[in-house]
């Protein structure tokens, strides 16, 4: 199961990518609970697919041509740590933008439910009962 939760997660980045937010969302669950660390975003807990929306909205406020694409995805059972870079623009500025989002996601049925962010990988693979 978790080379197939390695694949959702990389899914869903891909889809978020290349179709939006509204796309990925088919690999979320309803419920999901995305908490942020505050580096790029408020630190706070988003809930449900309208969280996730207000979460990843206030990004794409911010920035423009925003991609995203996996960096790293590692396989901690029903964990899945993701290593994923961010590139853009600023809206205001037009500046390039380029940033780096560590996460460990939590799979369940197919769908992501739970996704906390860390500051580091070392923190995110000590929360998934993994050392580096």
């Amino acid at each position: 199961m978790s080379a197939e939760n390695v694949e959702i997660v990389r899914c869903a980045i891909e889809a978020y990518d290349h179709e939006g937010l509204e796309g990925a969302l088919r690999h979320y669950d309803p419920e999901i609970e995305w908490t942020s660390t505050g580096d790029y975003i408020e630190a706070a807990t988003y809930r449900g697919h309208d969280g996730l929306r207000r979460y990843l909205g206030t990004m794409e406020e911010e920035f423009e041509d925003l991609r995203i694409e996996p960096v790293e995805l590692i396989d901690a059972g029903e964990r899945v740590i993701s290593c994923v870079r961010f590139t853009g623009r600023g809206k205001a500025s037009g500046a390039p933008v380029e940033m780096t989002l560590i996460s460990v996601g939590s799979l369940r049925d197919g769908l992501i439910y739970r996704v906390r962010n860390y500051p580091d990988m070392t923190e995110a693979l000590e929360a998934a009962g993994l050392r580096e």
